[in-house]
């Protein structure tokens, strides 16, 4: 007899604040169901916890949000935040991946990010390997992870801007597998990337590429024979399918004799996708890993977008013209990924 009476003056009270409470809690005001919804769970006594909480949890968005602010409150414990909010590619707490562990070589701007939107929210995160500079390609940063007491291995997902040989020294019986992109389209993509970060945003001395393109007209750009510059723009497939860099050495070691080592490195490969094809290629390296395919086509990383999201970190840029002189150093830089992409575009229709 109380517990009904305790209820019906909870259904009482919850019509009357209903309308306040849910305002403040979602952010604007309750469609007719969802009203219901949590009526209904304000006055249904049986869950032991609060009236509040047991109305969110009868609405499909409140236990979404409730779900959020634990998560938030997890990556908050173990200082994750990014800018104060969850990490988008720091999986997901209410998981755990129990398939053979996977390794991504992420190439620059051939849809890795998008790619890691799917993929991240498969495992919980701590079977993500945690490197605080998996953005810094192996050009710029030596991996020992024996000198750090880190066995990468003991991790079910490995990404980052690595290199074959870092990846199969890091987990041997991980898969592996990449994304390749038009060469040309990816240099130009970068290029165009790279300018419309703000530059109140980045330090030169650090961000020294960033600063690069700021500073230098396309043409200017890709003839730049920086090494550190070359390993990011000049035949980047080659050099990450091999582990060849001209960052620190007397002559640049990546030639043609370098496309046999790179195409015998793709073959050791257990997938590989291509950018352009990507619908197609997220089902197929599902199937792999034996996961859902993600619903739709992901997004992410976009730089004619970028500028809209919230932050300081990006600007609306206009795409340079490519000048004569522009192409024929477009071409020089990409002659060798052309022959690797030709291979993957091969081998992936091969697998259709």
């Amino acid at each position: 007899m109380a517990s009904g009476l305790k209820r019906r003056a909870a259904g009482v009270f919850g019509k009357v604040a209903a309308p306040v409470l849910l305002r403040l809690s979602l952010g604007q005001l309750p469609e007719p169901a969802q009203r219901a919804a949590f009526l209904h769970g304000f006055a249904f006594d049986p869950l032991q916890m609060p009236p509040m909480l047991r109305g969110l949890l009868a609405m499909p968005r409140g236990r979404r949000m409730l779900r959020d602010a634990a998560a938030y409150g997890w990556h908050k414990e173990q200082d994750n935040l990014i800018d104060g909010a969850t990490p988008a590619l720091g999986g997901n707490i209410y998981t755990a991946w129990t398939g053979r562990g996977v390794s991504f070589l992420h190439l620059e701007k051939c849809g890795g990010t998008a790619l890691m939107h799917c993929l991240a929210p498969a495992f919980h995160p701590l079977q993500i390997y945690p490197d605080d500079h998996r953005d810094l390609p192996p050009n710029l940063m030596t991996r020992l992870p024996a000198l750090r007491g880190v066995a990468p291995d003991k991790y079910s997902l490995i990404w980052g801007h690595y290199d074959v040989p870092t990846l199969q020294r890091f987990a041997p019986a991980h898969l592996v597998f990449t994304l390749f992109r038009e060469p040309k389209a990816r240099v130009l993509s970068l290029y165009h990337f790279w300018r419309s970060v703000d530059p109140a945003a980045i330090d030169p001395e650090l961000s020294f590429s960033v600063s690069l393109a700021h500073r230098l007209s396309l043409e200017e750009f890709l003839s730049c024979d920086d090494p550190m510059l070359l390993d990011l723009i000049d035949n980047l497939y080659v050099r990450r399918l091999t582990g060849m860099y001209a960052t620190g050495a007397a002559v640049d070691p990546v030639s043609e004799a370098s496309v046999a080592p790179a195409m015998a490195a793709i073959e050791a490969l257990n997938f590989v996708g291509i950018t352009e094809r990507m619908e197609e290629s997220l089902a197929r390296l599902a199937a792999n890993m034996g996961m859902a395919a993600p619903e739709a086509k992901p997004r992410a990383n976009v730089t004619a977008e970028n500028y809209r999201a919230a932050g300081k970190w990006f600007r609306k840029m206009e795409r340079p013209e490519i000048s004569q002189a522009a192409a024929k150093w477009l071409e020089r830089r990409t002659e060798l990924d052309a022959v690797i992409y030709a291979k993957a575009v091969a081998g992936f229709d091969a697998a259709g």
